[in-house]
């Protein structure tokens, strides 16, 4: 008997072309009513029942708020010839007819248009399923050899293993398994893997005890840095208080440093108000170049005026150059009309020069206009 949501996603198939069956092996639990822990152990039993002796995958899906054109996974165009997930899971694949190229041109046209269009405002937000996929190997039915991601709507290389599909799992689930698994693992890959699938998830509130508790361990300087940088995605003041505290005070310079940067990627104001305390206050030096840095990629009017401020107050020349650097990373050339302040007017020469050389590594007009002025002699 055929549920209503599976009849309506056949005929969309039959509706957008021509369709056919996927040989791939999908196999579900024979109820989901469990937890996703329980199912795992299902999935686990059964595979001696079935004799799968080369290895399997176990996936579930946790539903996330993006953007509706983001996707999470990877996409090669030589891949389009394959299912993707959604297709494997529905067993149906849809051939779409070709078009002529003059209406693949118009199609082009048309996205390049719509994306002009849309460009600068943010991106629409959807809901979308998530895949968590892990691969088990001939050797363990216990610790993973793979663990990864992938929007259903995109190609996966499922390696002609068969695929035991547990539906949709709360984020709680997934992460309690997530945390579970990780304490297991030794692969310092498959870790990072896993920290990358507890950063995706939609409840920060759930996800950033897990990640700071990586940072805070006495796990590799690497491990700790993903932590933090997956703290930086979830845009939440929580996640922001901590990576403040290890920008200033962890005992790895790498780690201040990738704090530093995951604090550049939350869009609240704090971000930048923090990037600002860092780049001025910082005991090491190498985190205020960072934050110096990540400042210039802003498009702020307090980052245009702290890095104006930081070209000239105090006698580092070197971040006063590092401040001129970031002032002509400023998107949109903001950081122009300051640079050609500090060209014209800086009381250190060498600082002087780095202003004339990243105006003209701008290519703005007005740039050019000053140049040939002080070329000059004006």
């Amino acid at each position: 008997m055929i549920n209503k949501r599976a009849s309506t996603l056949i005929m969309a198939f039959f509706l957008a072309g021509a369709a056919y069956g996927i040989s791939q092996e999908v196999v579900r639990p024979p109820q989901t009513q469990g937890t996703l822990i329980g199912r795992m152990e299902w999935a686990t039993k059964e595979t001696d029942r079935r004799g799968f002796r080369d290895g399997w995958w176990t996936g579930y899906s946790i539903r996330k708020l993006m953007g509706e054109h983001s996707s999470i996974g990877s996409f090669d165009h030589r891949s389009r010839s394959e299912a993707t997930l959604q297709e494997i899971l529905s067993g149906l694949r849809a051939e779409f007819p070709a078009h002529s190229r003059d209406e693949s041109v118009k199609q082009t046209a048309r996205r390049e248009l719509d994306h002009l269009e849309k460009e600068g405002r943010p991106e629409k937000k959807v809901w979308k399923e998530v895949a968590i996929l892990i691969q088990y190997g001939k050797t363990s039915k216990v610790k993973p050899v793979r663990v990864d991601m992938s929007n259903l709507d995109l190609h996966f290389d499922l390696k002609g293993l068969p695929l035991f599909w547990l539906e949709e799992a709360t984020d709680e689930e997934s992460l309690d398994w997530l945390k579970r698994t990780y304490r297991q693992i030794e692969s310092e890959d498959i870790k990072e893997h896993i920290l990358a699938a507890v950063g995706i998830h939609q409840n920060s509130g759930l996800v950033i005890p897990i990640l700071a508790s990586v940072l805070e361990s006495r796990e590799s300087d690497e491990l700790r840095k993903n932590a933090a940088f997956w703290l930086g995605q979830q845009n939440d003041r929580k996640a922001f208080d901590i990576l403040m505290q290890t920008a200033k005070k962890d005992r790895s310079r790498e780690v201040k440093e990738g704090a530093v940067f995951a604090i550049s990627q939350i869009e609240l104001e704090e971000a930048v108000d923090g990037l600002i305390g860092l780049a001025r206050t910082a005991d090491d030096e190498e985190v205020r170049h960072q934050a110096i840095f990540w400042l210039g990629q802003k498009a702020s009017n307090k980052a245009t005026v702290a890095l104006k401020n930081m070209a000239y107050e105090g006698g580092d020349t070197k971040i006063q150059e590092q401040a001129v650097f970031a002032l002509s990373q400023l998107p949109g050339n903001e950081g122009v009309d300051e640079l050609i302040k500090v060209a014209k007017t800086h009381p250190s020469a060498e600082v002087r020069k780095k202003a004339i050389f990243w105006l003209g590594e701008t290519g703005d007009p007005r740039a050019l206009e000053v140049l040939v002025e002080i070329i000059k002699g004006k």
